[in-house]
């Protein structure tokens, strides 16, 4: 499944989301999300967005919550954007 947030185009696979790390004509080499902050290796390789190899082992657990939270929030800036409002005016409307 792929998303765009915050202007990045996310796969996601087996509940990890990935971002792209590497690009060639048809293949694109992607980097766990969390690599910059664990740093996490899982890696994974698509050719025209089919899944052809899988790398590495992610260093965390699961958390269904945390990828919720990154996607509503990416949304509400987004919509910040295309309105006056600031981005915690949003949440002050739940």
């Amino acid at each position: 499944m792929m998303e765009i947030v915050k202007g990045k185009l996310i796969f996601e696979h087996q509940g990890y989301r990935y971002i792209i790390s590497n690009e060639s004509s048809n293949k694109l080499i992607y980097c766990c999300c969390s690599y910059r902050h664990s740093p996490c290796r899982g890696r994974l390789h698509t050719i025209n967005d089919d899944i052809v190899q899988t790398l590495g082992t992610h260093n965390y657990e699961l958390d269904d919550s945390a990828g919720e939270e990154i996607i509503a929030t990416a949304k509400m800036n987004d919509a910040a954007k295309q309105t006056d409002h600031k981005t915690h005016q949003f949440m002050l409307d739940f």
